[in-house]
């Protein structure tokens, strides 16, 4: 539990930076949530097939960027090869950014849930917990709100399901 606060606060620390952003819109459809539970291996071994050759997509993402990055990924510019192996496991023509929206939705409710296990936990306890706590939540907004909240409702419905998928 230690190990996961520590990942979440160095994530905010790096990531809370104050940009206008306009609202975001929505993305998924219930069949996109669908299609990506139904067809992750799939969608995996396929990418294991590419190796490292479209890694240079990522090098001008700042790894130590935090939450703000995280939201630039999904505006990439991926080749027509990585497109097609999502259109054709069920995701469309926007298949990168359903999938990233996808594995980012997921990330924010999961840590929604920790932030709010340990402000029951311990932030009453420890004012320097509490602090935490508050800063990695702001932090986190950044991500949160690039993300439309009908989106985020339906990646919380299959939310266990998904992040067990992630997890493997």
């Amino acid at each position: 539990m230690l190990k996961r606060l520590s990942i979440i606060l160095l994530f905010c620390l790096v990531g809370v930076f104050a940009f206008a952003q306009t609202a975001a819109k929505q993305v998924l459809s219930e069949k996109d949530i669908t299609s990506f539970i139904t067809n992750y291996k799939q969608i995996m071994v396929a990418f294991d097939t590419l190796g490292d050759k479209y890694d240079h997509l990522f090098e001008g993402i700042d790894p130590n960027g935090g939450f703000e990055s995280m939201v630039k990924m999904r505006s990439i510019k991926v080749p027509a090869e990585i497109e097609d192996i999502l259109r054709k496991n069920g995701l469309g023509n926007n298949g990168f950014e359903k999938s990233m929206i996808i594995i980012q939705g997921v990330g924010v409710l999961l840590m929604e849930e920790d932030l709010d296990m340990l402000t029951a936990d311990a932030a009453s306890k420890d004012p320097k917990i509490a602090a935490s706590i508050k800063e990695a939540r702001e932090g986190m907004k950044i991500l949160k709100d690039s993300i439309n909240s009908k989106d985020i409702d339906l990646i919380n419905k299959k939310k266990e399901e998904l992040f067990t998928l992630i997890q493997e």
